[in-house]
Formats: structure tokens, C-alpha cells, sequence
């Protein structure tokens, strides 16, 4: 390190080359407490010393490149790159000891299909065909990871026009041979609503919108895929059941069967996922729910008392690439890749789950 470097810039130092090193998702930091690291989804203390407030601030404007000062907003998100460590992703918020800060790593190298364990799905839903493809779960469940993977592919395979709007961007897409534009809100535009009104002017062939985070973001998102775009976009939900239910709860009733129908004839498929911690061993493994824009599902998605029928749906339609997230479970018990107990506590229906494997003679 440089003997010209402030402690607090050697502190950040040490920290992202050791969050880098040990596989770590997440960093904290907060004033008046020693940093904490997320690794394999569980908080750990680090062995550094307590931040003091003066330290936080600098780290803050190293990290972020904003000065802070008493008149700015609360909390706000931005990404930086650390040389030669990763890419990083921060959320900066106040709190009572002054501010705090959230880092997750984002590898320079997109992992592909394989290293995620997605399933083979992944590779149809990345082709560019006009149609909304939804990557659903909860949060710290490696939704961006997934959205990226796919993208890389689909850029790497075809020559498309792809446009994102992230805030803020999180990986960086290649563009060979394809033409990408990553815009982050805040930097490269205004606004998400400003950035998603001029998105279909862009002559994309791809879009990527990081989130739906209300009615106006999913609007624009089901309009371009009724108008020819591949659209990729992710969502807080558990289930694809969910998903839908949640997509159609974001419209007043009077308005719930056009969005019913709308939706049916956009959607190409939903991969709903977590990660789990696995059996044996450090690191997460994938787990994941799949509902593919089927006339069967098409129809449920339009029929407001046909929905519920969703997982039985998924349940018996392995033949075309569809799964429930308690047979992705199963399976995985089954590998050995995770504990049974642990499947259980993420399953959607645990005694449904506990008595097919008892019926596979995993249980007794």
C-alpha cells in the first residue's frame, strides 16, 4: 500500500480484497461498530477495528464519490469498481450514529448457465424472441446474476441492439457482437420514468428494466413486449403463482381482465429462484421454480379462477420445461446437495414435500 494512502482508504482496501478472497456477497459498515461480511448468506465479524465517523464519511466519498454532508437524502445507491477485486454495488443510508454503508460484490466475470446451476430452460427463455421473460425471488437470491448470465448468452450467440436501465448497473454486459447501452439512473438519466419513456425511441431489440418497482415500470415493460422487444425485468415474488397474482394486484378491478389478458399473450416464462446453503460444504446452490407461457398457462393467467390451478399445472408439465420450486427441492435432497431440513423450511407445501420424499425412501 502507499505510504501517501489514508487509513481509511487502506481499511477499504484491505476489506474488498477480502471480501473477494473469501467469496463474500456482502460487506457492512457502520459507525461505531467493526465491519461485518455476509458469507454464504449468514453475518460474520471481520477482525478490523470499529468505524469512527470520520473514517465512514471518507470511505463514503471513496466509494461513492459524494462528499457527505447534513442536507443530502437519507440513503441513496451507486456501483464502483474496485481494480483488479470486482465490480461493487453500495446503498448509503443515515442512521442514528451518522452513515452506514452496504456493499455487495459483483464479480467482472459473469458466471454462465452451468456455474449457476440454472436450469436448461435458461438457454430457451435467452433466445430473442418478442415476449416478457420475468427472473422472480427474494431479496439476496441472485436475481441480477441470473438476468446477467442470460444476457451475456443471448448478446454472445446473436447480433442485437440490447438496452438496460438499472440503478444502479450492477454487471457489465459485453457487447461482442452485439450493441449494448447500459444506462443508470441517476447518472446517465434523470430518472426511471424519463429513462423508460425514451427507452422504446432506442431501436432496441432487448431490453433489460432492473426492476418493476410500481405500475408505470411494468406498463412500459408489458407494452414493449407486446410491440416486439424481448424484455427481461425481475420481481420480489416467491412463486410464479405469485408473480402473476401480484402482477395483476398492481391494476385497480375495474381494469384486472385487460391486464389479465395482456400478460397472458406477453409472457414467455418466469423463473422463480433462492439460494440455499449446501449440505457438506461452503457456497449456496440454486433452486428454482419455472412456468413457461404455455396455452394451459395462458389460460389460467387470463381466468381469474383458473390461477390457483397454476402449480398443478407446473406440477405435471416437466415435458415442457416446467417445474414446482418443492420439485426443484426434491431433487435437490435427492442429489445430496442440500439437507432435507432446509428444503423443508423453503418448500411451498413442507408436508406435501416431506411425504414425497418419504414415498423416494429419503425419510423415513
Amino acid at each position: 500500500m502507499s505510504a501517501t494512502e489514508s487509513a481509511a482508504s487502506q481499511l477499504l482496501k484491505k476489506l474488498l480484497e477480502g471480501v473477494a478472497k473469501h467469496g463474500a456477497s456482502d460487506l457492512h459498515l457502520r459507525v461505531g461498530q467493526v465491519p461485518y461480511v455476509r458469507l454464504d448468506g449468514k453475518l460474520a465479524e471481520t477482525k478490523a477495528k470499529p468505524l469512527t465517523d470520520v473514517m465512514m464519511d471518507e470511505i463514503l466519498q471513496l466509494t461513492s464519490g459524494i462528499r457527505p454532508s447534513e442536507d443530502m437524502n437519507g440513503e441513496f445507491e451507486f456501483s464502483f469498481d474496485a481494480p483488479d477485486v470486482a465490480r461493487f454495488r453500495g446503498h448509503a443510508f443515515r442512521d442514528s450514529n451518522g452513515w452506514s454503508l452496504s456493499l455487495r460484490a459483483i464479480p467482472y466475470e459473469i458466471p454462465d448457465f452451468r456455474q449457476l446451476r440454472l436450469p436448461p430452460v435458461a438457454k430457451v427463455l435467452s433466445e430473442p424472441i418478442a415476449g416478457l421473460v420475468l427472473v422472480t425471488g427474494p431479496t439476496n437470491s441472485g436475481k441480477s446474476t441470473t438476468v446477467a448470465s442470460m444476457l451475456h448468452h443471448l448478446c454472445s450467440s446473436e447480433i442485437v441492439n440490447l438496452v438496460t436501465i438499472e440503478d444502479p448497473v450492477e454487471y457489465r454486459i459485453s457487447g461482442t457482437p452485439s450493441c449494448v447501452s447500459q444506462r443508470e439512473v441517476g447518472r446517465h438519466t434523470d430518472s426511471w420514468h424519463s429513462a423508460l419513456a425514451a427507452v422504446l425511441r432506442e431501436n432496441p431489440d432487448v431490453i433489460f428494466i432492473g426492476e418493476i418497482r410500481d405500475r408505470d415500470t411494468l406498463d412500459v415493460a408489458m407494452r414493449a413486449a407486446e410491440t416486439g422487444h424481448t424484455v427481461f425485468t425481475t420481481f420480489h415474488t416467491a412463486t410464479a403463482v405469485q408473480t402473476v397474482q401480484r402482477i395483476i394486484g398492481m391494476y385497480p378491478a375495474e381494469e384486472q381482465e385487460t391486464a389479465r389478458a395482456r400478460l397472458a399473450d406477453a409472457l414467455r416464462g418466469v423463473l422463480c429462484q433462492r439460494l440455499l446453503p449446501r449440505k457438506g460444504t461452503r457456497g449456496r446452490i440454486l433452486a428454482s421454480e419455472v412456468m413457461m407461457g404455455t396455452f394451459s398457462i395462458k389460460e389460467a393467467i387470463r381466468d381469474p379462477a383458473r390461477t390457483r390451478t397454476i402449480p398443478a399445472i407446473l406440477e405435471r408439465s416437466g415435458d415442457q420445461h416446467m417445474r414446482t420450486l418443492d420439485q426443484s427441492l426434491a431433487e435437490l435432497c435427492s442429489q445430496g446437495l442440500v439437507e432435507m431440513q432446509v428444503a423443508l423450511a423453503h418448500a411451498v407445501s413442507p408436508n406435501d414435500l416431506k411425504r414425497g420424499l418419504s414415498l423416494s425412501g429419503m425419510v423415513a
